[in-house]
This record gives C-alpha cells, sequence and structure tokens, in this order.
C-alpha cells in the first residue's frame, strides 16, 4: 500500500506549540506521534509501543497522553491503537490538501486549552529578571546585625 507523506505542516500553528507547556515526555510522544502519522493526522501506535520507543513506563505515556488530550493536540476518543493529531498540527501531502481538510465542513475542529499568543515558557537561557524591579540598580545593602555573645 502505497500512503502518500504528511510532510506539509501548518507552520503558523506550530508557532504557538511551546504555549501548551508540554511535559518532556508529552513533547516526546508528540513528536514520535508527527513521525509516524499517515496524512491528516491519523497514527496507528498503542501506548506500548510508545513506552517501547521512549523508554519508560507505561504509567508515564498514559500519564502524558492524557496531557496531550487535555490541551487538544490530540483527540479525546481515541481507539485502542488509533489516534487523531489535531487538523491544525496534522500533516498534510501539500498546502493545498490542509486548506481542503480544514474548510471541510465534515472536518471536526475540537477546540485547543493553551493560549495562543506570544506567551512562553522561561528558558534556561533567558536573563533572569532582577529582584528589585527598578532597572538592574544594585539593591541596598542591609544594615549590619550586632554581633551576639553568648553566656557562658
Amino acid at each position: 500500500m502505497n500512503v502518500p507523506l504528511a510532510g506539509f505542516h501548518n507552520p503558523a500553528a506550530w508557532e504557538q506549540l511551546p504555549n501548551a507547556r508540554l511535559s518532556p515526555t508529552a513533547r516526546d510522544i508528540f513528536d514520535v506521534l508527527q513521525g509516524r502519522q499517515e496524512p491528516r493526522g491519523h497514527v496507528r501506535i498503542t501506548q506500548n509501543e510508545l513506552a517501547t520507543r521512549l523508554n519508560t513506563t507505561q504509567s508515564a505515556i498514559s500519564r502524558a497522553m492524557s496531557e496531550l488530550r487535555d490541551t487538544g493536540l490530540i483527540h479525546a476518543r481515541t481507539r485502542h491503537g488509533q489516534i487523531l493529531i489535531h487538523p491544525l498540527y496534522a500533516g498534510y501531502e501539500s498546502l493545498a490538501h490542509m486548506v481542503n481538510h480544514i474548510q471541510d465542513p465534515d472536518t471536526h475542529l475540537w477546540p485547543l486549552a493553551f493560549p495562543a499568543s506570544d506567551i512562553r515558557p522561561p528558558r534556561r537561557c533567558d536573563p533572569h529578571p532582577t529582584p528589585d524591579g527598578d532597572g538592574g540598580e544594585p539593591a541596598p545593602t542591609p544594615a549590619p546585625r550586632p554581633h551576639l555573645h553568648l553566656a557562658g
């Protein structure tokens, strides 16, 4: 069977993906799903296969899959071994196929549960905000504590 490649993705949607604030395991699962999907976001894989592929426990996979369902990146009603990626994050054969699928009245677009804004989680390389909030001026030095003598 010759299945067309799902090589085209919606770049505007992918810019918003960091706003989902996925755990590392959920992000790894989403990456595996993206790589294994057929066009329009259909993926045939079980949680056991994901656990083996990612070298983790089935309970960790289950928690991460729940996280993906809660954010709306995968459909909440998945069958055993069949997962559906949200149409905005699914892969398509081309831009025309994506537009036709999303505009089709039979396509179910369920809501995404993360903000679609420029907010992103902080990264380690981001500069730390100054604690005093006055533009980086040094904080005043605290008054010295009196020296205490122990009786004895």
